[in-house]
């Protein structure tokens, strides 16, 4: 009851006051020219008191943000499409084998529903590509009541089956290469139809293993010999071959269009292949199929779609889709607020993709408009595949192409569509004549409203023809076209590269992952250990749940600096908000927050001084370092200012004991030190899609703990229970870092090298990282320049011909798939509780008095140099 009536309290403030009326939304003709006036805030309002609804939409102003339209799993299926009715005969009627090709929408979880509900003595192993597939999937089974079905990925599949290393491909791989037993005391699924979901993002990995699983089941091989009654496996395979987007990381569709071969998966039996094609979507209008068709698919480029959906609920024909030509940075905000106002739209039922939501993005300047207007958002982190169901629910989603794939919502708007996506992110040998995979996913996630926002400084797409567009669209110009000019290629080629560490090793495939970490050696200096978990999430300013743990992390190296050394380096950048630039054209969204933040730092700087900072503070502190990093203030007015109290001091006293124990030097290290070099000899580009390559590259990164002088070492510190072989070549681009701006021609030779030590700061594990040669840290860089840079990519499984596919899969992927790389200990699990030695460190001020000055008996927040700095002042004045 209290909960209810403290959100209503809050919901009647933030509609308290109506924002001023923007600038007429721009018409649906291609002549009409309007711009957006710049939003000027109020100046006595701030997020949770400013309103984005109009006044005649007052009566639904009150919505509470927990009532977003989420309909639980259906408890019947819908009568099966002439499609799936073909799939449901060929399981009832014959032996055959099935083969879907479906488009998005088109019902791909309720065809094997369907195949499920009608077969009820077949027993179903449903595999798909990701968690948040298994959990959906294994709702709607649930709330069917089917009892004939499990469903798992693979990762889940090798984790409860053969070991929790599976958690990552390196795992899937020792279980192939040292044919690992199931677990003693387990059994795998029983089994008679084999569904695999999600076909085109395979991988040879993933070939590799589910080979295996049925090998084990009896289904193939020696096993099979032995258990000659056993009945032949029938075999099941979705997909879209449209949908593949992983190919860099050797998903490759072929998997699903050349199932039926033996050298695939017509080894399992010897029944033909049927296939029972979906080309009709359930879920996008007729309005954007046709969209689709003439501006993407370029039929017979490209295989034609359906759609049946052409009216709403109230008999009210669907919209077309909007093509908008305009500023993204400037005019997107007028048609999120138009969904918002004059289409009613919740929040939760909005969903923003853009090729990227980092730095300087567009989609970034978006929401922080949209967050200082109080609308509740949450922006995906592109370091992480899945978006958390959780975190999302309720709020606007801005995530990039790839993470929306699954994902469906009434209204989607689409940055990017516009060659700014070839010329920046996806870089192609030659002009494409149909659209890409990730855009293709991006322009259908709509059921209904679907806006494409086009940058009037870039031209169209090239398969786009923007004199029919109007034939299947809404075009509204905000702003006239005005392409400008590419830069000669001889200016391109005298800027040097720059590339920041986190940005060279994320989204990397494994076989690059494999090859850099075989050029390195490890030692493990602690084994994982339990310690004490601090929540990964909290409740918001909406009453919502907004996710913390990338700020936990942040603070975890700046806990360990205050509690040892009474400084606070990294989160000093911090009070430069207090400082603000005389010209508003200099100010960044952190100029924008409400007075109460600055007040709040201020009274932080004021602790800080006086040595009495807290965790709750350099919580605040980490918000706002990450938003100075990311440029977005999404969290910052996400979190309450009162609600930093998720870590408390047995969580900053676990960080401090445990970084303790590595005997970190205080004289010559240097917390969040940052470090650029530019290393001539590294060359980039000259692939197919960039062929403008030469040489010299700049990398530059942020290193949570470094000496810089003798003996030069390096701490990279993780808040996490498990590491990722990521993390392993930050560490070593970090070491290269320090190595090239330390050392000198003259004495590098008598230098010992560099060291490098990778920490769990939450389970404590801890290892060092050692090269295999004097040249392996340049030659793992050079690998990751190529990868990012478009350098030669002949190594991926999509640039193989039908041939050269059918032997890869004939031979095992012999040449593709490279024998694991790390060692078993670094996945492995805790096994007991961690275990300190006795630390003279950091004690927590009692009441009792010594001299005149506290005496320190157990942890605190303070440090014990502000106790020495107070009790020199008092000797100076007595």
């Amino acid at each position: 009851m209290l909960g209810t009536r403290m959100c209503k309290a809050r919901l009647s403030c933030s509609f308290s006051l109506l924002l001023r009326r923007h600038a007429a939304t721009a018409t649906r003709a291609t002549t009409t020219t309007a711009t957006r006036p710049p939003l000027a805030p109020i100046a006595t309002a701030t997020p949770r008191n400013r309103i984005w609804l109009p006044e005649h939409s007052r009566k639904q102003q009150r919505r509470n943000l927990h009532e977003a339209p989420i309909a639980p799993p259906a408890t019947t299926l819908f009568p099966p499409s002439a499609e799936q009715q073909l799939a449901i005969d060929t399981l009832l009627n014959t032996r055959h084998n099935l083969i879907v090709d479906a488009c998005a929408g088109s019902g791909k979880t309720t065809t094997i529903l369907h195949l499920a509900a009608a077969a009820p003595r077949e027993k179903f192993l449903v595999l798909v590509y990701n968690r948040r597939l298994m959990v959906e999937t294994s709702e709607r089974v649930q709330a069917l009541g089917l009892q004939n079905v499990t469903v798992l990925n693979y990762h889940s599949l090798g984790s409860q089956y053969y070991t929790t290393e599976c958690s990552t491909d390196q795992g899937l791989k020792r279980v192939v290469q040292d044919d690992m037993p199931v677990v003693a005391g387990k059994t795998l699924p029983e089994c008679t139809v084999a569904v695999m979901d999600e076909q085109q993002d395979m991988t040879p990995i993933l070939k590799q293993f589910v080979d295996k699983v049925f090998r084990d089941m009896g289904f193939v091989g020696e096993k099979k010999k032995k258990q000659r009654g056993k009945k032949q496996l029938r075999v099941v395979v979705l997909g879209d071959q449209r949908q593949e987007m992983y190919g860099f990381n050797n998903a490759d569709s072929r998997f699903l269009t050349m199932a039926p071969r033996r050298e695939v998966f017509g080894y399992l039996n010897d029944q033909p292949w049927v296939k029972a094609d979906q080309p009709t979507s359930n879920r996008i209008t007729k309005q954007n199929v046709s969209f689709i068709n003439q501006q993407l698919l370029k039929p017979p480029l490209g295989n034609v779609m359906y759609g049946v959906k052409t009216v709403d609920e109230n008999g009210k024909p669907f919209p077309k889709p909007r093509y908008v030509i305009c500023d993204p940075w400037t005019d997107a905000l007028d048609e999120i607020l138009r969904l918002l106002n004059e289409l009613e739209i919740h929040p939760s039922e909005i969903i923003i993709l853009a090729p990227s939501v980092r730095v300087k993005a567009a989609a970034i300047t978006l929401a922080n408009d949209l967050a200082l207007l109080g609308i509740p958002l949450h922006v995906a982190n592109s370091d992480v595949t899945e978006i958390s169901p959780e975190v999302a629910k309720g709020k606007i989603l801005i995530c990039t192409y790839h993470q929306s794939k699954g994902i469906e919502r009434k209204a989607a708007v689409v940055f990017g569509f516009d060659d700014s996506y070839h010329t920046f992110y996806n870089r192609v040998p030659v002009p494409l004549t149909a659209v890409s995979n990730p855009q293709y996913v991006a322009a259908t996630r709509a059921k209904e409203h679907l806006v494409l926002i086009h940058d009037h400084r870039m031209p169209v797409l090239p398969f786009a023809d923007l004199s029919t567009m109007d034939d299947t669209c809404d075009v509204v110009t905000i702003r006239p076209l005005e392409e400008t000019p590419a830069p000669p290629e001889e200016d391109k080629k005298r800027r040097t590269p720059t590339y920041a560490v986190t940005a060279l090793t994320r989204n990397l495939p494994e076989t690059l992952i494999t090859k850099c970490i075989r050029l390195l050696d490890f030692k493990m200096i602690a084994p994982p250990a339990y310690g004490p978990h601090p929540p990964t999430e909290v409740e918001d300013t909406n009453g919502l749940i907004e996710g913390v743990s990338n700020i936990t992390g942040t603070a975890a190296p700046a806990v360990y600096e205050w509690r040892s050394r009474g400084t606070c380096t990294a989160l000093l950048s911090t009070f430069q908000l207090l400082k603000r630039p005389a010209h508003s054209r200099r100010w960044t969204a952190l100029y924008k927050l409400p007075a109460a933040f600055y007040a709040k730092l201020q009274v932080i700087e004021a602790k800080l001084e006086r040595q009495l900072l807290d965790e709750s503070d350099i919580l605040f502190l980490s918000n706002i370092c990450m938003a100075q990093m990311d440029g977005l203030i999404a969290k910052l007015l996400a979190v309450p200012l009162d609600g930093y109290h998720w870590f408390t001091e047995a969580h900053a006293a676990d960080i401090y004991h445990t970084l303790a124990g590595l005997e970190i030097p205080k004289r010559g290290t240097k917390y969040e030190k940052n470090f650029a070099h530019t290393f001539r000899d590294i060359a980039y580009g000259g692939g197919p899609a960039c062929r403008g390559g030469g040489t010299g590259v700049t990398i530059k990164g942020c290193m949570d703990i470094a000496r810089v002088s003798h003996p030069r070492k390096v701490w990279e510190i993780k808040y996490m229970q498990t590491l990722q072989a990521e993390h392993i070549l930050q560490l070593a681009l970090y070491m290269a870092l320090l190595e090239a701006r330390t050392s000198t021609t003259t004495d590098q030779a008598e230098q010992p090298p560099v060291e490098g030590y990778l920490v769990s700061a939450q389970s404590g594990q801890t290892l060092q990282i050692f090269p295999k040669t004097p040249d392996s840290f340049r030659e793992i860089l050079q690998l990751l320049v190529d990868a990012k840079s478009g350098g030669d990519t002949t190594g991926l499984l999509n640039t193989f011909s039908d041939e050269e596919f059918l032997d890869e899969c004939r031979s095992g992927f012999e040449t593709l798939v490279a024998p694991v790389a790390l060692p078993v200990w670094f996945s492995m699990r805790p096994v007991g509780p961690k275990e300190f030695r006795a630390l003279s460190g950091p004690k927590k001020a009692s009441r009792k008095k010594k001299g005149g000055v506290q005496a320190l008996d157990s942890l605190s927040s303070s440090p014990p140099l502000a106790v020495k700095k107070r009790s020199r002042k008092k000797k100076v004045v007595r």
